[in-house]
C-alpha cells in the first residue's frame, strides 16, 4: 500500500512538477523527445522544479499521508520523539568515512559484473543530467543543489524508505535483515543508477541499520545528507571533480578492492555487536506496532 501511495503521489506531484515547469521555462521535463540541451539554462531549472515537486510529493508527503492512515501520532511513528546523542554525531563521520572504499570496491565489483552496454544506456539520461546540474561556478546554484539535491533527498527518501518500506518489510517478514535489504534494494532501484547498484544497496542497508541501532530517523538522515552534499561540493568545482576522477581511476582498482573488503568486514564485525545490544531489541519491538 504504501509504494501504491508513493506511486500515486510521485505520479500526481511529477505531472504538476512537470507543468508548472514548463510554464515557467518553457521546457517541459521527462516528456520531451529527442536529446535534451543542457546546455540551455532553462532545461537546468525545468528539471529542478521538477525534482523538488517528485522528492516532496512522492516521498515525503506520501510518507506522512501513509503514517496518518496508520496512527494520529506522526511524530512517534517516526521516532522524532528519540533523542539524539552527541556519539550519533560521531557515528555519522565514522560510517560516511568507512563506506568511502566499502562503495568504491561495490561500483567496481558492480561495473565488473554488469557485462554489456544495456544497463549503462538505461542510466545515461540520469547520469548526464546530474552531470549538468552539478557543473557550475556560482555559489547560488551550488546552494541550490544541497537543497535540492541533499537536503530534500535526504528528508523524503529516509522518511519513506526506512521510516516507512523498512518498517513495512520487518512486519511483515518478522526478519530486520531482510527488511532493511528489501528497503534497500528498492532504494536503489528507484536511484536508477544501475552501474552503481551495489553500492546503493550497500548505502541503503547502512543508511537502514543505523535507523534500527540508534532508534532515531534523524541519523540515517544527517548521514544521507552529508554525502550527497560532499559529492555536490566536490562535483561543483574543477579540483574537486579531479580529486574523484582520481579516486574512480583504475588504477586504484586492486586498492579499493582490498580496503574496500576491509572495511565490509569491520561493518559486519560492528553490525554483529550492534544487533545484540538492547537498544535494537527495543526497536523491533517498536516496528512491530503502528505507534512507536
Amino acid at each position: 500500500m504504501a509504494i501504491c501511495v508513493c506511486l500515486c503521489m510521485l505520479t500526481f506531484f511529477g505531472s504538476i512538477g512537470n507543468m508548472l515547469a514548463e510554464w515557467l521555462t518553457g521546457v517541459r521535463p521527462y516528456a520531451e523527445t529527442g536529446e535534451m540541451d543542457y546546455s540551455n539554462p532553462n532545461t537546468l531549472k525545468a528539471y529542478r522544479i521538477a525534482v523538488v515537486f517528485s522528492n516532496v510529493g512522492g516521498f515525503l508527503l506520501a510518507s506522512i499521508l501513509f503514517a496518518w492512515f496508520c496512527t494520529t501520532q506522526i511524530r512517534s511513528y517516526f521516532r522524532f520523539n528519540s533523542g539524539v546523542q552527541w556519539k550519533h554525531l560521531g557515528l555519522i563521520l565514522i560510517c560516511f568515512f568507512l563506506a568511502i572504499p566499502a562503495i568504491q570496491m561495490l561500483s567496481e565489483l558492480n561495473e565488473m559484473i554488469s557485462g554489456g552496454s544495456y544497463l549503462m544506456d538505461a542510466q545515461e539520461e540520469t547520469s548526464n543530467l546530474r552531470s549538468a546540474l552539478l557543473q557550475t561556478d556560482g555559489i547560488g546554484i551550488v546552494l541550490l543543489n544541497v537543497l535540492t539535491m541533499a537536503l530534500l533527498p535526504a528528508i523524503g527518501e529516509e522518511l519513506f524508505f526506512r521510516g516507512v518500506i523498512l518498517r513495512l518489510a520487518y512486519q511483515g517478514t518478522k526478519r530486520m535483515h531482510v527488511g532493511v535489504l528489501l528497503s534497500a534494494i528498492l532504494f536503489a532501484l528507484v536511484h536508477l543508477e544501475f552501474n552503481n547498484f551495489l553500492a546503493i544497496v550497500f548505502m541503503g542497508m547502512l543508511l537502514g541499520y543505523l535507523y534500527v541501532y540508534t532508534g532515531s530517523l534523524l541519523i540515517p538522515m544527517g548521514l544521507h545528507f552529508l554525502n550527497n552534499a560532499v559529492y555536490i561540493l566536490l562535483e561543483s568545482t574543477p579540483s574537486g571533480a579531479e580529486f574523484t576522477a582520481q579516486l574512480e581511476s583504475d588504477n586504484n582498482v586492486l586498492i579499493w578492492l582490498i580496503v574496500g573488503a576491509a572495511a565490509l568486514l569491520l561493518f559486519t564485525y560492528l553490525l554483529k555487536r550492534a544487533s545484540n545490544k538492547g537498544s535494537w531489541n527495543e526497536m523491533e519491538q517498536s516496528m512491530l506496532r503502528d505507534e512507536a
